[in-house]
Parts: C-alpha cells; structure tokens; sequence
C-alpha cells in the first residue's frame, strides 16, 4: 500500500455540515491527513468557502454568491432546513481556514469553483494565503483556470478535476499539470491504465471507506472522503 493521504471533502462532511469549522474541526480531530475544500468569491472580493454560486441550496437564499457582499453574508446562516436560523453556521473565508490548517499542521486541497475562474488577482492572493503551508495543492474543473496558477507560481502544484468527456484520455500526459482528481467510478478501464501510465498524481473522490481497492491501488497518492476516520482505519489496517 501506497503511503497515501485522506483528505476530508469538505471537511468531515459526512458528519458535520459541509464547508465550516464545525466540519474542518471534526476533521482534524478524526485524523484527516488534509482538508479539500471550495472557493467562491463576493461582490467586493472576499475570498470564501463554499461550494456552491447559489445560495439557495445551503442557506435557502436565491441569491448569487457574488453578487452578494463579504459583509451580507457574514450574517447569512447554511445548514439543514429549517434548523439553519437557529443551528446554521456561518461561511468561512479562505484565510481563517488556512491559519487553522497551518495550526493543525493539515496539507490542504483548494478547489477553484465558477465565480474565480479565470482571474489572475484572485489566484494571487490565493497563493499569498497559502504561502505559510507546508504542503498544498491547487485544484479545478477549469484548465484554464489552473495554466493562470501556474503562470502566478510554477512551484504550486495543480491538480485537473477530471470527467469521461471533458478531457482526452489518450494524451492525458500532455495536461501540463501536476495531478488528476477524478470519481472512482473512473478507477477502472478503460480509464485506469491511462491514468497510470500518465505518471500524474492521483487522487480519488467519492471514497466511503468499503471500497476493496483501497488497498489494493499504490498508484492512489490521496483518498477524498467525507468520513476520514472511516478511511484511515482501512488504510492503516492495510499497511
């Protein structure tokens, strides 16, 4: 077995609502190696945590993320339902969370969402942000997205989310990035010897825990879960 990281999707979110302290928290406390997380961003550029440009999935508000300020949205509540008002957490900003996973010693996975795309000031202080971490990577649907990274900084590892059709599987080794995140729907053929053979990092999401392979696939740099303790005791009683 691979010396391979988990890495919590979205924090522990199988347990704790997805995107807050509350679940980062739950996190590190379940030994996650790292933290996979989302970034939006607001009408005045506050760079934030969460998944979605709408709203109104987690905070039953239909509004854009940004077309909403960083100060409006200090006082809107996510969570489930109705218990939101009254249990709801507040979204946190990038920068909070990067402090907790300098504290906590938690490498960390940023995935670049819908509304920063594409915008080089925005990767900056992305990259300036994350300057005291030991170990981080820069992940997206977007190519483009992550060629701007690399063009702000071509030490910064990248890592292409990847789907069946959005990319070339024959000459995955011609994506001029450093890793490959996809489902593990994808870790079979005839996707898993290109995969391979792309001599990329890999790592999979959508990991419960149950999966026999994941002892059986050194290739794996990191497993993306939402129950990391789950995953670490398999991996562990693999090694």
């Amino acid at each position: 077995m691979s010396d391979s990281q988990v890495f919590a999707h979205r924090g522990a979110s199988g347990t704790h609502f997805e995107n807050t302290m509350s679940a980062f928290e739950a996190a590190a406390r379940k030994g996650a190696d790292g933290i996979e997380l989302d970034v939006q961003q607001t009408s005045d550029g506050q760079i934030v945590v969460i998944h979605d440009d709408n709203l109104h999935r987690l905070a039953g508000v239909d509004q854009q993320i940004d077309q909403v300020t960083a100060e409006e949205l200090r006082h809107i509540k996510v969570g489930r339902g109705g218990c939101r008002l009254i249990f709801g957490h507040t979204i946190p900003i990038l920068f909070d969370v990067v402090t907790f996973c300098s504290k906590h010693d938690l490498s960390l996975n940023i995935e670049l969402k819908e509304t920063v795309y594409g915008q080089p000031a925005i990767f900056q202080r992305i990259l300036q942000y994350v300057d005291c971490l030991a170990d981080v990577h820069i992940s997206s649907f977007d190519y483009p997205s992550l060629q701007l990274v690399k063009q702000e900084d071509p030490c910064m590892e990248t890592a292409l989310l990847l789907r069946k059709k959005t990319v070339d599987w024959e000459c995955l080794s011609s994506y001029h990035v450093d890793a490959f995140h996809f489902h593990k729907r994808l870790w079979v053929e005839p996707f898993q010897t290109p995969l391979i053979e792309s001599e990329k990092k890999l790592r999979i999401y959508g990991i419960t825990g149950s999966e026999s392979f994941l002892s059986q696939s050194p290739e794996i740099t990191g497993w993306i879960t939402d129950y990391p303790k789950r995953v670490q005791k398999k991996i562990k009683g693999s090694r």
